[in-house]
């Protein structure tokens, strides 16, 4: 490894990456390195996670295109199954929002709204929106992290899934300011979409409570 490349500590073991803080040509970054699994076969591990980061940085410098703050790409070696990003300085907005108050809450949600239906209208699905995957800077600048579940589709219902993951996420962690986020969030995604298509946008909201009337999303109190 070049001594311009250097990986200092660990930040995060996932299940599918580790995530690395370290610097690249002096600037400060995040490796993102695919964990290999034993329990593939390796030809097709190697494929796999080699598809996976392509997509993932791809997908990254795609979206920034659109406006939407996301990491910067600076290198990617798909033989190590590695995205070298710009690293974000800032807090997780799950760790803050209990501390922000009522109209901080509303215009931060307004804006992931926003920048949400951006990504759907452009054709991209997150598929990991939660307010672990959203970080607000010092200068309250709003960055949306972790494309690995990223993926490429038009269909009303994929859209629909994106959203009722966050939903699902206010309730089961921050259920005490779940009405208020998700409404804020349901207002921003709608006046950015309803420019592009409001039948289609009024469709995937709707369609969130079509999802939750499914057997595997209702509770054992709800189906007595």
């Amino acid at each position: 490894m070049s001594s311009d490349v250097i990986r200092e500590k660990i930040v995060r073991k996932g299940a599918e990456a580790n995530l690395y803080y370290g610097y690249w040509f002096d600037k400060e970054v995040i490796f993102k390195y695919r964990i290999p699994k034993k329990y593939r076969i390796e030809e097709l591990d190697k494929i796999i996670r080699t598809t996976r980061t392509l997509n993932e940085a791809r997908a990254l410098i795609k979206v920034k295109n659109y406006g939407i703050n996301v990491p910067q790409v600076f290198e990617i070696d798909p033989n190590n199954s590695t995205i070298v990003m710009k690293y974000i300085q800032g807090n997780k907005l799950k760790d803050i929002l209990t501390r922000l108050d009522d109209f901080k809450k509303r215009h931060y949600f307004k804006k992931i709204g926003h920048i949400i239906a951006l990504l759907h209208k452009n054709g991209h699905v997150h598929g990991d929106i939660t307010t672990s995957n959203i970080i607000i800077t010092n200068n309250e600048d709003i960055f949306l992290i972790d494309f690995g579940l990223h993926e490429y589709s038009d269909m009303i219902e994929d859209k629909s899934v994106d959203l009722h993951l966050l939903k699902r996420v206010l309730i089961s962690s921050h259920g005490s300011d779940y009405e208020i986020c998700f409404k804020a969030f349901l207002e921003g995604y709608s006046s950015e979409y309803q420019q592009y298509n409001p039948n289609e946008c009024n469709e995937i909201i709707k369609n969130i409570d079509v999802i939750e009337s499914r057997g595997r999303y209702v509770s054992s109190e709800d189906r007595l």
